[in-house]
């Protein structure tokens, strides 16, 4: 099959979260199974400063934009067995450093879902299906239905439209339908303003999601952020397919980041030395005591306004050590830091992102925390198996369909779970994996059971293409 997939960050290119990783991953996995796989982006900022020399310039056209039109500049480079193309205007995408959130993003956003059609009808129209990747891109399925702009693609393709996270969903005033140069519609329209999701869910061929469990999920009220009740009208349309994680690019047996490789067979050495860098690059020094990572966006969705019923106690009792990775709102910011004052020799923090700390954190903790509010997927408790650091984590989304809470009468399962999104909850769990911990055969068992689970990207992508195969019947 031929398959072009549509978003608006991919690795190694543009990152701003788990969406990057999925098209980084996923069209190379499918390219592997046989398939001629294609993904256009935008040619971001952080692009034409890293790869502007490597782009193959293939065409150029131009795009209706209200009044004016609009160069759209096509090249491409090879990437691991997958063609990589990046729509060229420095307007809307050369000089801006966010990928979002700028004042017209519906606008420039707008003009992507028109010029990547446009590429693929010059360049691909033989597509079979053209897969859709989160709201900036929305309109494709609903342009192709509801113009003739892109005929040779429209008699062809079929959509299927990817929700990475339902609460992003690309809402604008109604004014900006002039800037689309599409014709009106009311799949459009949600609470009196264009809704780029909304459009996409109504008009796609298919719709998919990243879990089994968030697909559910998305059909209820407290969910589905108002498009629950779209969703369960679409239901028979409608999977979840787990994402997976390159288990070449994470594999302790020779990354480069970490203080020590290892694998199944010197794991225990391996984290011991692993823990102790650890410790030693947060200024922390006692390698008995169980040790909690978190690597993270810092936000009320991912669950830590929890840790102060839960992870203040404990180390307050002096039962924990806890590493913290990432950035995000002033408010958990501001508790960790607080935090920090008064266990400065149990608690390190670093506000901001590195890959290498992230990996030593991988790598060296006992456990990784992730009390998620929701979570579509979640891929650092992927990551955090292929390491043998055990999750503790909330029964949501993806978590539920990859955490398999430890049961302390048979010693099965590949981490810890809780359910309800509540502070003594989270803190009960986490107290029976300190005592697990304490149990030195059993967690042993545990971390080898965690380390040999496959999420690789090899078993989704034989979905996915499924799916595609069902689409073309």
């Amino acid at each position: 099959m031929k398959i072009m997939m549509v978003g608006t960050e991919a690795t190694p290119f543009a990152k701003t979260g788990g969406l990057a990783d999925v098209l980084g991953s996923l069209p190379k996995a499918l390219s592997e199974l046989g398939h001629d796989v294609g993904v256009v982006l935008p040619k971001h900022q952080a692009i034409k400063e890293a790869y502007d020399e490597q782009l193959t310039f293939v065409d150029k056209t131009q795009i209706t934009v209200h009044k004016k039109k609009e160069y759209a500049g096509f090249e491409t480079i090879q990437h691991e067995g997958v063609t990589f193309y990046f729509i060229d205007n420095e307007y809307y995408f050369g000089y801006r450093e966010n990928l979002y959130g700028d004042f017209d993003d519906g606008e420039r956003y707008g003009f992507f879902n028109h010029a990547a059609l446009a590429l693929l009808e010059r360049l691909h129209p033989d597509t079979d299906i053209v897969h859709l990747h989160d709201w900036p891109v929305g309109l494709i399925p609903y342009i192709l239905k509801n113009t003739d702009l892109y005929p040779r693609l429209k008699k062809r393709a079929k959509t299927l439209f990817t929700i990475h996270n339902i609460a992003y969903q690309g809402h604008f005033d109604r004014g900006l339908l002039p800037y689309l140069n599409i014709p009106y519609g009311h799949a459009l329209e949600y609470g009196g303003a264009i809704n780029f999701l909304k459009c996409a869910i109504v008009t796609a061929d298919y719709l998919s999601t990243v879990s089994k469990t968030y697909a559910k999920e998305l059909q209820y009220a407290y969910f589905g952020y108002g498009m629950e009740d779209l969703l369960h009208e679409r239901e028979n349309e409608f999977v979840g397919i787990m994402n997976g994680i390159d288990y070449q690019a994470f594999n302790p047996k020779d990354d480069a980041y970490i203080e020590k490789n290892y694998d199944l067979h010197n794991y225990l050495k391996g984290k011991k030395e692993n823990k102790q860098a650890l410790l030693k690059m947060f200024h922390l020094d006692d390698l008995n005591k169980p040790l909690i990572g978190i690597v993270s966006r810092l936000s009320d969705q991912k669950g830590f306004t929890l840790l102060r019923d839960a992870l203040e106690p404990l180390l307050e009792e002096g039962l924990v050590q806890c590493v913290v990775l990432g950035t995000g709102e002033e408010e958990i910011h501001d508790f960790f830091d607080a935090l920090r004052k008064k266990h400065p020799k149990h608690l390190g923090l670093y506000f901001g992102y590195s890959d290498k700390i992230a990996r030593q954190i991988y790598a060296g903790a006992d456990f990784f925390l992730m009390p998620s509010k929701y979570e579509p997927c979640g891929l650092a408790q992927l990551i955090s198996f292929r390491y043998g650091t055990l999750p503790i984590a909330r029964m949501t989304g993806g978590l539920k369909d990859s955490v398999e809470p430890y049961n302390k009468f048979t010693g099965e399962g590949n981490g810890f779970g809780f359910v309800n999104f509540d502070g003594a909850d989270l803190l009960k769990t986490m107290r029976e994996a300190l005592e697990a911990y304490q149990n030195k055969q059993n967690f042993k068992k545990m971390i080898r059971r965690a380390m040999q689970e496959d999420f690789s990207w090899k078993e989704s992508a034989k979905q996915y293409e499924e799916l595609y195969a069902s689409l073309q019947e």
